[in-house]
């Protein structure tokens, strides 16, 4: 099959390993993936500061009101064009979506082309863009974005909380399926953390907590240095370590300086992408210490597979991922007593500890974690279990041959 994936994203840090994921699971499965986008999937993949904030012109457009909005609509006078070009030049099968607010591009290709759009959403934008005060159109957004969604043939959601808040706006529900993330088992491989980097580090020895991604004011980092000072853990010898950078360094570090606990918090800094791994292998326990009650954190997955033990929060979208006490310590969201009992009783039986990690990556099988089951799973919602269409460039046979209505 010939499938046109669409995305209007800078691809930064998980928007582009999930972008770069499902597409080489598709291609995995035999099928052709042609990329269109403004922005190649690959472009400055190394530049961890870029990663690490917004654009110049989106923190530009986010202080004049209505620009952003404005902005983001106007993309479509170019994305409609270049999606029509390349379904008519590649003759695609169907094309698949990472969901992007007010953007129709999608829809009126696969409705003006007669071939199915599968539409990715991985947040309900209208309600976070509101929310973050990124946007002002609030009820246009909301009319979009549910209009979108009931004009794609499927739309593929990574959580239940998701599913709901889509309903609630008024998508159809035959429309919607579930679908948690994944990750690709055969990358992340348990490795024996580096000697000399754990002594570079000056953490030779010692238990580490660890946490890596993009320090955004949601991600609760501040949650986490204070759970690790009430747990008393830093003075039985064990480490906090930070990987990654992001828009709320400043103010954490100020909280370590503040605390006096320079000597236990290492922050690494923004890192390549390739150095990554051997950070993460220091760690002993992973944490996530906060999420919005809708998303479905990669992270988790990367944890997973790696074998760690994971304290995370006891929420809904969480609990669809990880069972607590048998793949994770949980914690109540948003409290700090609970997340400092949570380390605690993780920190004090490291063997314990292995072994819920151990039983953390045995689950992402048993429970089809994978970007190549999503693959699967996406062209099957399609009719289409593994098998390639027959070759044909005439839309009408596609419908014959048990495509849904675009």
């Amino acid at each position: 099959m010939r499938i046109l994936y669409h995305h209007r994203t800078r691809s930064t840090d998980a928007q582009r390993i999930h972008i770069q994921e499902i597409a080489r699971a598709f291609e995995d499965l035999g099928h052709d993936v042609d990329m269109v986008s403004l922005v190649p999937i690959d472009a400055e993949q190394e530049n961890a500061h870029r990663d690490a904030g917004d654009a110049p012109w989106k923190k530009l457009a986010k202080r004049i009101p209505f620009s952003y909005d404005a902005l983001q609509l106007a993309y479509n006078a170019v994305g409609i064009p270049m999606i029509l070009r390349a379904v008519l030049r590649r003759r695609a099968d169907f094309i698949y979506e990472r969901y992007s607010l007010l953007n129709f591009a999608g829809v009126v290709a696969a409705r003006l082309c007669r071939i199915p759009l599968v539409l990715e959403v991985n947040s309900p934008f209208a309600l976070e863009q509101t929310r973050d005060g990124d946007i002002r159109s609030r009820k246009f957004a909301q009319w979009s974005e549910r209009t979108i969604c009931n004009l794609a043939s499927r739309v593929i959601v990574v959580s239940g909380p998701l599913r709901r808040i889509l309903e609630n706006a008024g998508v159809d529900s035959n429309r919607i399926v579930v679908m948690p993330n994944g990750v690709a088992v055969e990358r992340f491989q348990p490795q024996a953390a580096s000697e000399e980097l754990r002594r570079r580090l000056g953490i030779a020895g010692q238990q580490v907590i660890g946490f890596v991604g993009w320090f955004r004011k949601w991600h609760g980092l501040e949650l986490l240095l204070d759970a690790f000072q009430l747990s008393g853990l830093a003075l039985q010898g064990v480490k906090v370590i930070l990987i990654g950078d992001g828009q709320a360094m400043p103010r954490l570090k100020a909280y370590v300086v503040q605390h006096r606990l320079e000597r236990d918090v290492i922050f690494t800094g923004p890192l390549p992408h390739a150095e990554v791994p051997g950070y993460v292998d220091l760690i002993d326990i992973a944490v996530q210490p906060a999420a919005n009650e809708y998303c479905c954190p990669m992270k988790i997955f990367e944890y997973m597979a790696l074998g760690k033990p994971i304290v995370a929060p006891r929420q809904e979208n969480i609990q669809e991922i990880l069972r607590e006490g048998e793949e994770a310590f949980f914690f109540s969201p948003g409290d700090a007593a609970s997340m400092a009992a949570a380390l605690k009783k993780a920190a004090a039986d490291p063997t314990a500890a292995r072994q819920v990690g151990e039983r953390g990556r045995q689950a992402i099988a048993r429970r089809g974690f994978l970007w190549r089951e999503n693959a699967k799973r996406v062209l099957e919602s399609l009719g289409c279990p593994e098998s390639a269409l027959p070759d044909s460039g005439d839309p009408a046979a596609k419908t014959r041959r048990g495509w849904p209505a675009a």
